[in-house]
């Protein structure tokens, strides 16, 4: 049961990493290219690639710690018990 829960949290950070992280360099180098040349310095957008892995590892570590609380509650629960009661 709590490898299943860790499994999902697993599962939903991974296909938020996927979509947010291109979606975010995309939308951050665009809004720095239309912010510098308003300003007048020279548009390069850099993408620090060790960041954006810390983010991903972060990302990961976070949902399974936050997984941790609804696992150990699911694995308290007697579900056979609770489906045969109703």
């Amino acid at each position: 049961m709590v490898a299943s829960v860790g499994w999902q949290a697993t599962t939903v950070a991974v296909v938020g990493i996927v979509i947010g992280v291109p979606l975010g360099v995309v939308a951050g180098r665009a809004t720095w290219i239309l912010f510098s040349s308003h300003v007048g310095v020279v548009p390069v957008a850099v993408v620090p690639v060790a960041l954006l892995g810390l983010l991903v590892v972060g990302v990961l570590v976070a949902a399974n710690l936050l997984a941790i609380g609804p696992a150990l509650a699911a694995t308290r629960s007697k579900p056979g018990r609770l489906l045969r009661s109703q």
